[in-house]
C-alpha cells in the first residue's frame, strides 16, 4: 500500500523561543534529544503539545501564537 499524502509540521522562531524560555531541564542522552512533539490537526488550526522526556511537564502551544 502507497500512502501519497503527507504532511509536515514546522515550529515558528516565536514558538521556539517559548519552549526555550519554558524548558528547564538537561538532557540525560547523548544526543541532547529531550523533547516529544504532538502536532493536532483541527479547522481551527493545528495544536501543538511538547513534552519534556526528562520531568514530564507538557507545554501546550496554539499555532496562531503571536
Amino acid at each position: 500500500m502507497i500512502l501519497r499524502n503527507s504532511f509536515a509540521f514546522t515550529i515558528s522562531e516565536e514558538m521556539m523561543e517559548r519552549i526555550n524560555q519554558w524548558d528547564q531541564c538537561k538532557a540525560v542522552d547523548v544526543s541532547g534529544a529531550k523533547f516529544a512533539f504532538t502536532f493536532i490537526p483541527s479547522g481551527l488550526g493545528t495544536y501543538i503539545i511538547v513534552k519534556c522526556d526528562v520531568c514530564k511537564r507538557e507545554l501546550h502551544i496554539p499555532d496562531d501564537l503571536e
